[in-house]
């Protein structure tokens, strides 16, 4: 089957087209036009008017690949340093001036490019071309801030690349397999590097790059084209150039030998390993046989080679994943393994280079190469939808090989043959040229937690370790990329006509009722042709998962759900929706199920029928739990092996003793109790339409998904007598404080949580005044009074997370969360508690609460730039049972926050007396006792 595509998809897909620069009312939206200053600056627009937003990214041609030993991060120092200050904006201005402008920024250096991007409401892009221009050629470089802030790239370097073993694994790699080409050192540069490196080499390689012959700048958004190009004339136009920049031609030398080492450390709960091959440059017409190769070797699905030989049928790794990423360089395809214990490394190792040798000399099949052409051309359609999505697709192109190079890719992927498949893989897949680095476990002390439950929000469950093999470390950001959407507020409280209002969502949804009386709720979205299904089963807190049950039962039936059907076989069923293709996938945890599905809208059909089977008519076959079994039960032994996973759930179950939150998470004992037909009466139980509603999203009317989900959905019965929700139990009062270390010598930094004391019956109408709190005092690591102090002041933090954490019972706690050098542990600890201190005995200012506001506000559109963001929104809401204008009223509740409200929020959950605080790295412990005294 070959996917057709609507003409219309210029959004995802866009059209090239080149105008000059003076010409008018050529403009189409969704399509790409390229433009050029007279000072070489080279300019890419793409005009979209889905929400009131402009994209504005400026990338310089200069990364990691430019450098030399003895320099090495030289490129992420200026980075940083072009943030510090001007003559016209001095240090931390721009970002104060963005965040006051309801703006999201932040900036990155990577090994052969460098972004700075805003994204900002319509009416203030012009910030961003002032900001931008004026630090292209007026950056100051105070010698002063530039000690500070190595201190901060160490610390950062010291959270990526040296604690984690992932971090060390990534950086040990490059190190290893590049011989003569910069790629071996890291972006962050070498320790030693950075502390050489000064505040002229920095200034001197700033004038030689940062230029705008040698930048682009990329516009997405909702702009007029010519209006636009005004605004980039004033302001980028008139910066001379700066030196023509030599190109950087190092060329790594060809691999004869096996390379490979081992890396021992206590995070690693399993043997593994990772193999990496020199790839070629992406531009090289073997890259795309290569990419389709790799898909059909080792994507992470359940249809790869490897999955299904590896971990389906030999059962003899639990995770394998592989590929290789785009670059201006010829790269490195690396395929990541983790095993399991009753396996052995040179098992698994001997089985890969069988199924590479099978792809070298055996054709794959027409089907099978199909199923990977079709993949692709569904993933190219429906990943790129927001305009930062678009605008950062396009720079990257633009940065390696020129825009146009995309279109001539994906020509290339779709012509790729059989033949070409078997040389590629002669030709790259060699023994004598691949690199490995084994991973052990290393054991630490034993450190007796109970095994209990947490807050699946903290992304603390073990990983595969081949999580991010496509999106390994090669950016290097000045702030915590996850702090983005944190950056955003608006100046003028009061002045309607400064903040941007987005549409109301409660009209954008219909409601519907099936013939079996379950809900509907749609949304249209025209901007791709697919169409999205989700399903929320509500069952409330499952007894049945929590101790004294078996806990782990719903995340184990959701996935032998998954595995098949009475009708269809796990094989028969992986294999449709790989050449569909089409997703759809079931899982469930102590609070309830959910389903999700999604396909090209001319393969709704498929979907929802299949999805409909999967949902009703699960198989119960004793060799799908056979199968699945020992990957839970691994999971189980795992979890709190890490030092810092155990340090944090020491916290978390302290805080919430004995309540449901800590018992629903499984051991190896409630695994094994479990049954087939304790997961059919699972099923029976509560897989019910009467409990259960679903809200489509796709390119359709209304009227249309409704037909739909009725044709299917709609058929679904069950008997069954309704389940009744049951309500949560309260949690205890915290009686205690507490500091305590957990002592991990593998770790070059130290964790610090802090959790106060828990509070029942949270009212989610707190959470805009919880969110001016946060902003002021700790959400950002660049505006808020905790960043400023700590980072900015002093230093000894790069990042710091600050949240009041709640689920849908209404009970939580506010938690603090950051990192820091061992030697700055007690002084990071005490300026939390100091910043604390001085917001409850001083208060905020007018100021303060004015700029906190705006920033809500300004935050509004970005929540629903396009319907599926709206989509997401009206779910959480119609779970949590809010009326489906909240969101709306969100504004509303904003304006009406007062000081009294803030520091009413502040007193009640920043309890000073009543606490927990855990410390994981390489300090004694007890190093931290004197602190309960002090704090």
């Amino acid at each position: 089957m070959i996917i057709k595509f609507h003409s219309y998809i210029v959004l995802t897909l866009i059209t090239l087209l080149f105008v000059n620069l003076n010409a008018k009312g050529k403009y189409e939206e969704g399509k790409l036009y390229r433009h050029k200053l007279d000072n070489g600056m080279v300019v890419l627009t793409v005009e979209r008017h889905i929400a009131p937003l402009i994209y504005h990214q400026l990338t310089y041609k200069v990364g990691s690949r430019n450098e030399k030993l003895g320099t090495t991060g030289i490129s992420h120092v200026v980075e940083h340093m072009m943030f510090k200050g001007t003559p016209k904006y001095g240090k931390g201005e721009t970002s104060r001036i963005i965040s006051a402008n309801s703006g999201i920024f932040n900036a990155f250096t990577a090994n052969d490019m460098t972004s700075y991007y805003e994204y900002l409401p319509k009416n203030k892009i012009e910030i961003a071309f002032d900001i931008e221009s004026d630090r292209m050629q007026n950056a100051v470089f105070n010698s002063s801030e530039f000690k500070s802030e190595i201190e901060v790239i160490v610390q950062e370097r010291r959270m990526r690349s040296e604690s984690q073993a992932n971090g060390i694994m990534s950086e040990t790699m490059n190190s290893v397999c590049y011989v003569s080409h910069p790629n071996r050192d890291p972006i962050i540069g070498w320790p030693g590097d950075l502390y050489n490196i000064t505040r002229e080499d920095a200034y001197n390689y700033y004038k030689t790059y940062y230029t705008p012959n040698n930048s682009f700048l990329v516009l997405v958004g909702d702009f007029d084209t010519d209006k636009i190009i005004e605004l980039v004339n004033k302001y980028y136009n008139k910066i001379p150039k700066g030196p023509e920049v030599r190109p950087m031609n190092s060329v790594e030398q060809e691999q004869r030998v096996r390379k490979t080492f081992n890396l021992y450390h206590s995070d690693i709960t399993q043997p593994g390993f990772r193999m990496a091959f020199h790839a070629p440059l992406y531009s090289d017409p073997d890259a795309a046989i290569l990419r389709v190769a790799g898909m059909i070797l080792c994507e992470k699905s359940r249809d790869a080679r490897l999955y299904k030989r590896l971990v389906e049928n030999d059962r003899i790794v639990s995770s394998v994943a592989g590929g290789f990423g785009m670059a201006k360089d010829p790269g490195l395809f690396q395929i990541s393994v983790s095993v399991r214990p009753d396996s052995s490394l040179d098992k698994v190792e001997k089985s890969i280079w069988e199924e590479i040798s099978l792809m070298q000399n055996e054709p794959v099949t027409d089907h099978e190469l199909q199923k990977i052409k079709n993949r692709y051309r569904f993933n190219q359609s429906t990943s790129y939808i927001k305009n930062t999505d678009i605008g950062t697709r396009i720079s990257r192109y633009e940065a390696f090989f020129g825009w146009e190079f995309l279109e001539q890719f994906d020509a290339r992927v779709m012509s790729v043959t059989k033949e070409d498949i078997m040389r590629v893989m002669k030709k790259y897949f060699a023994t004598e040229k691949v690199t490995v680095g084994y991973l052990f476990p290393k054991e630490g002390p034993k450190t007796l937690v109970k095994n209990t439950g947490g807050e699946d929000e903290e992304g603390t469950k073990p990983k595969d370790d081949s999580e991010g093999i496509y999106n390994t470390d090669d950016k290097f950001y000045y702030k915590n990329s996850k702090e983005a959407l944190d950056i955003t507020i608006n100046e003028l409280l009061g002045k309607d006509e400064e903040v941007i209002k987005p549409a109301p969502i409660a009209p954008m949804i219909k409601t519907f009722k099936l013939k079996n009386g379950v809900t509907l709720y749609t949304i249209e979205n025209h901007l791709v042709p697919s169409v999205s299904i989700i399903g929320s089963v509500e069952t409330g807190v499952i007894p049945e998962a929590l101790e004294g049950g078996q806990p782990g039962i719903a995340a184990l039936l959701g996935d032998l759900m998954n595995r098949g059907t009475e009708k269809l076989s796990y094989k028969e069923l992986s294999e449709r929706m790989a050449f569909v293709p089409f997703s759809f996938s079931v899982s469930g945890n102590y609070r309830g199920f959910f389903f999700q599905g999604n396909s090209l809208v001319t393969d709704a059909d498929e979907m929802m029928k299949t999805g409909l089977d999967i949902v009703v008519n699960p198989a119960y076959r004793n060799e799908d739990l056979k199968r699945l079994l020992p990957g839970h039960i691994l999971n189980a032994k795992n979890r709190l092996k890490k030092a810092s996973v155990k340090a944090f759930y020491y916290m978390f179950n302290s805080l919430f003793e004995d309540h449901t939150l800590t018992k629903y998470n499984p051991t190896e004992e409630s695994l094994n109790s479990i049954k087939l037909e304790d997961l059919r009466d699972l099923h029976d139980k509560y897989f019910n339409p009467a409990n259960t509603f679903l809200l489509m999203v796709g390119d359709m009317t209304p009227e249309q998904m409704r037909t739909l989900a009725d044709k299917y959905f709609g058929t679904w019965e069950n008997d069954n007598i309704p389940i009744t929700i049951p309500t949560i139990q309260p949690v205890k009062d915290l009686s205690k404080k507490e500091i305590k270390v957990f002592n991990e010598k593998d770790y070059t930094e130290c964790t610090i949580n802090v959790g106060f004391k828990p509070y029942n019956k949270i009212d989610a109408s707190e959470d805009e005044i919880v969110s001016v709190l946060n902003y002021i005092l700790a959400q950002s690591a660049l505006t808020s009074r905790m960043g400023v102090e700590l980072r900015d002041k002093q230093g000894l933090i790069y990042g710091i997370k600050s949240e009041l954490w709640y689920k849908s019972d209404n009970i939580g706690y506010w938690k603090f969360n950051t990192k820091t050098g061992p030697q700055n542990t007690e002084k990071v600890i005490k300026g939390i508690f100091s910043e604390i201190k001085k917001l409850l005995k001083d208060g905020i200012t007018d100021e303060e609460l004015n700029g906190a506001k705006q920033r809500q506000l300004g935050l509004l559109p970005f929540y629903i730039e396009t319907p599926d963001d709206a989509a997401s929104i009206m779910f959480e809401q119609i779970r949590e049972g809010k009326p489906f204008d909240f969101f709306d009223k969100k504004a509303q509740r904003i304006l009406s926050i007062t000081k009294a409200d803030v520091m009413r929020i502040a007193k009640k959950y920043f309890t000073l007396d009543k606490y927990i605080i855990v410390v994981d790295g390489p300090i004694e412990e007890n190093a931290l006792e004197h602190l309960k005294n002090e704090l």
